[in-house]
């Protein structure tokens, strides 16, 4: 395999990380259960930690979610922990299924944006909903 094939491959997956005060989720291929677990495991550690208050998570890449996956993002959205989410990117159907989502978890500290500046500069900004 070329070192460009195997970059590809590492490009293709989903991404957890904390920045600062900042969880960074990156979507790039499709959640089905066993991702979702995964995904909600590494979030919660630092958010458990009091690590992380904040969440960003793009969505750019972003293809599909299961139903489990998306009952997952809504327990892990209601998590006392997160003081502001942000989302961005995406495309209609994506977007969609985040609303679903977003709706079903019943917080109102959560918003959609157009880019990662745009949410990454909200999510900084004093007060909860700022």
């Amino acid at each position: 395999m070329t070192e460009s094939a195997t970059q590809n491959i590492v490009e293709k997956r989903n991404e957890v990380r904390r920045e600062e005060d900042i969880l960074v989720y990156r979507l790039n291929v499709p959640i089905d259960d066993k991702e979702a677990e995964r995904l909600d495991a590494a979030g919660r550690i630092f958010l458990d930690r009091n690590e992380a208050s904040r969440v960003l998570i793009d969505i750019r890449h972003s293809t599909d979610f299961s139903s489990a996956a998306r009952r997952r993002w809504v327990a892990f959205l209601q998590h006392p922990a997160i003081v502001k989410t942000a989302i961005f990117g995406g495309n209609t159907f994506i977007r969609t299924l985040a609303m679903f989502v977003i709706g079903a978890s019943q917080r109102k500290n959560i918003k959609f944006f157009a880019t990662e500046q745009e949410a990454r500069t909200w999510l900084v900004a004093t007060g909860e909903h700022a």
